[in-house]
């Protein structure tokens, strides 16, 4: 059950990646992604696919989570293209792109016709909307400074947050409410939006210093 719910999401996903233009997404990008969608998905009343991370030298990865992109992958349910292996300081990378083919979107049309492939569908649209709205030059960067991920005594390995007070992601998301004027009460979608504007401007106060 936890893997055909893993592997809708990454369906849905990449179905709002192609609507957003961000295919094809390149592996290292494509899990960081997932991961902010996995942190924010209670403001939208969405249980996270996984709550339970790894904070690799890379970045952001699911091992389940590629584990279930290659099994889509190979069973053409998902493109994969430009496969390459690279030996650097971190050792041995698998790098790919991965995007959408025409059984994607039946796929993606079945899920939407049940309430939850259809809320979720919707919610990770507007996770890829706002994160295609960033500056592309932030896009490696900008998720690695997230309130989550670069919490203070979060070390290299797995980290869970699955617990509202462990998920500074989303604390910092609702924070927005607390300072705008009372008359203004922010929507989900507009606390998502901001929340990834915050990051982008963390990276730019970043590389300016």
């Amino acid at each position: 059950m936890l893997s055909a719910k893993t592997q809708t999401w990454l369906i849905l996903f990449l179905g709002a990646s192609h609507k957003s233009g961000l295919l094809p997404l390149p592996k290292t990008l494509l899990h960081r992604i997932i991961f902010l969608s996995n942190c924010l998905a209670p403001l939208f009343e969405e249980i996270p696919d996984s709550a339970r991370i790894v904070k690799y030298k890379r970045g952001p990865f699911y091992p389940v989570v590629q584990w279930h992109l290659d099994h889509l992958a190979v069973t053409g349910a998902i493109d994969v293209s430009d496969v390459t292996y690279v030996d650097d300081e971190f050792g041995i990378w698998m790098q790919a792109r991965y995007s959408i083919n025409q059984r994607t979107k039946q796929i993606i049309e079945k899920c939407r016709e049940i309430n939850y492939g259809k809320r979720l569908d919707d919610y990770l649209t507007e996770v890829a909307f706002s994160f295609a709205s960033l500056n592309k030059r932030f896009w490696d960067e900008a998720v690695l400074l997230d309130k989550t991920y670069n919490a203070p005594g979060v070390s290299e390995g797995a980290f869970d947050f699955s617990e509202e007070h462990q998920n500074f992601s989303l604390q910092a998301a609702e924070a927005f409410k607390t300072i705008l004027p009372k008359e203004v009460v922010p929507s989900r979608k507009e606390e998502l939006f901001l929340y990834v504007r915050f990051l982008e401007e963390l990276t730019r106060k970043k590389r300016a210093a």
